[in-house]
């Protein structure tokens, strides 16, 4: 019943604020407002609407409201703001300039996310021949940057310059068509893709210039294209997004398919590690609509997962290799987000757990994700900055338009990411307003849990060559959630780490009794922690992580404990129980470190003791995305790579004497 007052007390608001939005303003201007706030709403929680088809229609939708509204304002009767009213051609004038403005600003928001780089973790050797590629780099760059007017939209720029835009496209295409296989990578993976494959047009009707340029890479040159430019390739696609083209799917189908092998996997694992919302999951079971097209993506996916675990089950010198070089592990890490990975403060609907600040990460679970990715296979006893991360967050969160709720969460995994705190950029499952209405409404955490174990059952089908574990905690549905987890994935479900952050017996679950819960958890691998040091013990001693491993978990503990933020009210008492609450942990730890591994403990720095000076701060350096322009002291010349070491890697606008291209290493500092 207690998480059924939130609900009411929010319904109750939202009626009294009708109502006196009725008094104060009038009935004519209080309708417009609230008839333009039903259709966002509609619009925002619609994601499968015709009307997000294809970003032309979007970006008319929010024209035509912000019309609609515009015109009530400045033209009802009872509005405030009766401009019309005392001068109607300068209420015109304001109703247009709301409305171009609104147009505009979703055009620009539109073009900066169709602008972004992507970024890959992994080390590779894409700008190869670079130098071949920088002039026809600067003519599709030069034919995007005339298509793409700051002000003026494409469709009417194609029936004022019909002509030269049609030149333009030709431009483009051939320069692609042209490119060697090397060039072509290199032109895929630093051109704005995205923006490109928007900006190219097909006619009413009619297969144009876009169906030109998506026909050219995914299907008659498919097979040049390596695993970054794929990637890069899908990402345009679901940019696009797929609906807005009949024969969209087909291509994605055909990229997907023409992947194989190791490939593959990486090809996956990528397109999941962008860090937005167009993850491989979302393009084959939201973006793909086609059934039989998503079947035969899954179909080529776990033929491909066959044949990589007979060279597992064979010890073949593919699976040797494979063990030896790591370039990825074959684990995926999975987590809730609310009290597992950030304390909710006990803020309803989030989570119940008030122990810590909100928005903290727990002390040392950002260490135990990357040492469960890590595992225990391969040479490298740490994690590498060249690996490829495999972390994923499911969370109850619903997905809405865009990435309006997921923005703020991938924000706050890139800063984690900077800071150097969490190992890999991860990608998200995310929930629906149908589960979590219920759990508002009613407090059926059961949604929930399906709605999880739903997403991961689709999950593991895009991963059949992947193992699991799962962390979660027991304030919600996640215990429930990876009961059902096991009952689908049996052979790969590794183990379920919850964290209490309530006594056991209020977990949500189905059975008879309690006892019979504790049984059934017991049987699907479910593993109860008070701190997630605990967890790692247990990872430790079952071989998930290495024994090192669970010292740097601890070690990170420590050292996540010192950066939590109190609040000032906080008392000292409650900051005391949580330091007892990690020192027992550290001293359960340091036992299994000593006795079972040989190891020497780790010792936590006293209160009072006096701490070292800190290293003076590391200057950083902002610099643009690899594949941009940049100015050395040598010369201009294209970024590949900037490295920890503070050195950069450019590939120079010269030649030297024996005609290879000049590769440049420099300072950062001296990098513009």
């Amino acid at each position: 019943m207690k998480n059924k007052v939130p609900a009411f007390g929010l319904c109750t608001l939202v009626i009294v604020g009708l109502v006196s939005l009725f008094q104060r303003v009038g009935v004519l201007f209080g309708s417009a407002c609230l008839l333009a706030l039903v259709l966002v709403v509609v619009f925002v929680s619609s994601d499968g609407s015709p009307l997000l088809h294809a970003q032309e229609a979007e970006n008319r939708f929010w024209t035509v409201v912000a019309m609609l509204l515009s015109t009530a304002v400045f033209f009802s009767e009872d509005s405030p703001l009766r401009i019309g009213a005392w001068s109607p051609l300068l209420g015109i004038g304001f109703v247009l300039a709301c409305t171009l403005w609104i147009s505009w600003y979703d055009r620009w928001l539109r073009r900066r996310r169709l602008s972004r780089s992507l970024h890959f973790s992994k080390a590779t050797s894409l700008f190869g021949r670079i130098d071949e590629s920088i002039d026809a780099l600067a003519r599709v760059d030069e034919a995007l940057r005339q298509l793409d007017h700051y002000y003026i939209p494409s469709t009417i720029t194609r029936v004022w310059r019909r002509r030269e835009v049609v030149r333009l496209e030709r431009v483009v295409i051939e320069t692609l068509q042209d490119a060697t296989a090397d060039e072509l990578n290199a032109l895929l993976c630093k051109v704005k893709l995205g923006l490109l494959v928007y900006k190219l047009k097909d006619e009413a009707k009619i297969e144009g210039a876009r169906t030109d340029l998506v026909e050219l890479l995914a299907v008659q040159r498919v097979a040049d294209l390596n695993v970054y430019a794929r990637v890069a390739l899908l990402d345009a696609l679901q940019q696009m997004p797929l609906a807005a083209h009949p024969r969209a799917e087909r291509w994605v189908r055909n990229v997907i398919v023409w992947t194989k092998a190791d490939d593959l996997t990486d090809l996956k694992t990528l397109t999941d590690a962008k860090g937005d919302i167009h993850s491989f999951h979302r393009l084959v079971y939201v973006d793909v609509t086609d059934p039989q097209i998503r079947e035969d993506i899954l179909n080529h996916i776990a033929r491909e997962a066959k044949i990589h675990a007979a060279h597992r089950l064979l010890a073949t010198r593919v699976a040797r290799e494979r063990a030896l070089k790591a370039p990825r592990g074959d684990r995926k890490v999975l987590s809730d987000i609310d009290d597992t990975l950030l304390c909710s403060g006990g803020h309803y609907p989030a989570g119940v757990d008030a122990r810590w600040p909100r928005k903290t990460a727990y002390p040392g679970v950002l260490a135990l994700y990357r040492e469960l990715d890590l595992g225990v296979k391969g040479l490298k006893d740490d994690w590498d900055g060249d690996r490829l991360g495999n972390l994923v967050f499911l969370s109850a969160r619903p997905h809405v338009y865009a990435d309006l709720m997921e923005r703020s969460s991938y924000t706050r995994f890139a800063d984690l990411v900077s800071q150097r705190r969490l190992h890999a950029m991860p990608t998200m499952l995310v929930g629906d307003l149908k589960s979590g209405g219920e759990m508002m409404m009613l407090g059926d955490m059961e949604p929930l849990a399906q709605k999880k174990a739903k997403n991961f059952t689709e999950f593991a089908s895009l991963y059949p060559e992947f193992t699991f574990v799962f962390l979660g905690d027991n304030g919600q549905g996640d215990v429930r959630a990876a009961e059902l987890m096991y009952e689908h994935s049996r052979s790969q479900f590794e183990r379920a780490y919850i964290h209490v952050v309530q006594p056991i017996e209020k977990t949500h679950h189905r059975h008879a009794s309690f006892e019979d819960a504790k049984n059934a958890w017991d049987a699907s691998n479910v593993v109860f922690v008070d701190t997630f040091l605990d967890a790692a013990i247990d990872a430790a001693t079952n071989q998930l992580i290495r024994p090192q491993g669970l010292r740097r978990v601890a070690i990170a503990a420590l050292s996540d404990l010192d950066l939590v933020k109190w609040p000032p009210e906080t008392s000292d008492s409650k900051k005391k129980e949580r330091r007892e609450e990690l020192d027992a942990a550290l001293e359960r730890t340091n036992r299994v470190l000593q006795t079972s591994f040989g190891l020497d403990p780790v010792v936590p720095l006293k209160e009072g003791a006096e701490e070292k000076p800190p290293k003076p701060p590391r200057i950083r350096f902002s610099l643009p995305a690899p594949g941009s322009a940049v100015k050395t002291p040598m010369g201009g010349g294209i970024l590949l790579r900037a490295r920890r070491d503070g050195i950069a890697e450019v590939a120079l606008d010269w030649r030297l004497a024996s005609r290879q291209p000049a590769i440049g290493f420099f300072d950062v500092s001296t990098i513009a």
